[in-house]
C-alpha cells in the first residue's frame, strides 16, 4: 500500500510527496492545481493544456481553447519555465478559441506532416485507422509534454450550472468528514499508474497522476489520513480486475476507483465490458459490503487509431452507468473528453500521442473523482 504524505506550509501552501522510479520525489502545490474548479463547468480554466500545431508547412503556429476566452490571464510551457505574454508574438482569434504564435521559441510546434508516419517509421505505433500503410506519432515520456502549453483564461460564455452529483457515497463521505482514515483501492490499467504524467517522466513540475492527486486534495480538504492502494497494471483490461480481486481486498479498501475500457474498448462489446465490470463490483460488494465504488468511464483514445473506436467510448459508458446506485458512482471522463474535443485536438490532451493522459488530462481525471468526493463538503 502506498501512503501519501501531505504537509501544510504557510496555510495554503500543501505539498505532495510520492516516490516515483529513481527515488525522485514527486511534488506539486495542490492550491496551483483547483482540482476543485472542474475545467468544464468554472469561469476561470486553469492551466489547460495545448500542442503548438503547424497544420500547412510556413503556416501558422497555433494552439487551441476547448472554450472562447474572454480574458487569457497565463500563457506558460508545460514546465512552468517560460511565460508568454499576449500581444508580444502572441495573439487570440476574434472568436477567442485560437492562439497564434509568431515566436514559440523555446518550444518546437508538430508539424502536420508528422502525424502519421509511415508504418514501423521510429517513435510511431501501428495501425491508423482505414491507413494500412501509415501509423501514428507516438512518444511516451515527456516529448508531448516538452512540445505543450498551459493557457489559464476567463471564459466569454458563463458555463451552465450543473446540479451536483447526488451523494452517492455516504460511507465514504462519512468517512471524510468525522477524519477517520480512508483506504482508496484502484483497480486500472496504464492510466491510473499515473503514466506519462511529468512525475514519472522526470520533467517538471513533476506532477502525480491522478490517484495521488485525488488523495493529497482530499488529505488537504478534509485533514483526513488517506491512503492508497493502487493495483493498477499497464495493459490490463477490466478483465485481469477481475482475477486481481481478492488481492485489492487484502488491502482492505473502503472505496474502489474501478478505471477500465481504454484497452478494452477494442474488442467493440460494451455487453461483455458490463459483466466483467459488474461481476468484480459484485464479488467485492459481497466479501465485505461496506465497500463503495467509484466507476471511471476513460477518456478518450487517439480517434485515428484502430484499437481506440472513437463510437465505443459512449456505449461503454452508458452500460457502466447502468451499474450505478447507492455506493456505486460514475464518473464520466469520456464525456469531458468530448466536450473539450469539440474544439481541441487528440494531440492537446495526450501524454503519448494515443491513450494517456498528459499533466492536465490527469488533473481532469482527479476533477471528475473530486467532484462526487468534495463537492458537498
Amino acid at each position: 500500500m502506498k501512503r501519501l504524505s501531505i504537509c501544510l506550509a504557510l496555510l495554503a501552501a500543501i505539498s505532495i510527496q510520492r516516490s516515483v522510479a529513481a527515488d525522485e520525489t514527486a511534488r506539486a502545490t495542490i492550491a496551483d492545481l483547483h482540482l476543485l474548479e472542474p475545467a468544464w463547468s468554472s469561469v476561470i480554466v486553469h492551466r489547460e493544456s495545448s500542442a503548438l500545431l503547424q497544420l500547412k508547412p510556413g503556416g501558422p503556429i497555433t494552439a487551441r481553447l476547448a472554450f472562447p476566452a474572454a480574458e487569457v490571464m497565463e500563457i506558460s510551457t508545460a514546465d512552468r519555465q517560460h511565460q508568454f505574454q499576449l500581444g508580444d508574438g502572441v495573439s487570440l482569434s476574434g472568436d477567442g478559441l485560437t492562439l497564434t504564435f509568431a515566436d514559440p521559441r523555446p518550444l518546437e510546434p508538430i508539424a502536420a506532416a508528422d502525424f502519421f508516419p509511415p508504418k514501423d517509421a521510429p517513435n510511431s505505433y501501428r495501425h491508423r485507422v482505414g491507413h494500412a500503410d501509415q501509423s501514428l506519432l507516438y512518444r511516451p515520456g515527456r516529448w508531448f509534454h516538452d512540445h505543450n502549453i498551459e493557457v489559464s483564461y476567463r471564459r466569454k460564455v458563463q458555463p451552465q450550472t450543473a446540479a451536483k452529483p447526488e451523494i452517492a457515497l455516504p460511507k465514504t463521505l462519512a468517512r471524510l468528514k468525522a477524519r477517520q482514515p480512508l483506504t482508496i483501492g484502484i483497480s486500472g490499467d496504464s492510466i491510473s499508474t499515473g503514466l506519462d504524467a511529468s512525475a514519472l517522466t522526470g520533467a517538471p513540475p513533476k506532477q502525480p497522476g491522478y490517484p495521488d492527486l485525488v488523495a493529497a486534495q482530499l488529505e488537504a480538504t478534509y485533514r483526513s489520513p488517506v491512503a492508497l492502494a493502487n493495483r493498477a497494471v499497464a495493459g490490463w483490461s477490466v478483465s485481469h480486475g477481475v482475477a486481481d480481486r481478492d488481492k485489492l481486498l487484502a488491502e482492505r479498501p473502503h472505496l474502489v476507483i474501478v478505471a477500465y475500457g481504454m484497452n478494452d474498448v477494442g474488442r467493440r462489446d460494451p455487453a461483455w465490458f458490463a459483466s466483467q465490470t459488474r461481476d468484480l463490483v459484485e464479488r467485492i460488494k459481497k466479501a465485505d459490503p461496506e465497500i463503495e465504488f467509484i466507476l471511471v468511464a476513460p477518456m478518450l483514445g487517439n480517434s485515428e487509431w484502430i484499437h481506440t473506436p472513437r463510437e465505443m467510448f459512449g456505449k461503454y459508458r452508458d452500460e457502466l452507468r447502468k451499474l450505478t446506485g447507492a455506493g456505486v458512482a460514475l464518473a464520466d471522463l469520456t464525456a469531458v473528453w468530448t466536450q473539450l474535443l469539440a474544439h481541441k485536438h487528440d494531440l492537446d490532451l495526450t501524454g503519448n500521442g494515443l491513450n494517456h493522459p498528459n499533466d492536465f488530462g490527469h488533473r481532469l481525471y482527479a476533477q471528475a473523482l473530486l467532484e462526487l468526493l468534495a463537492a458537498s463538503r
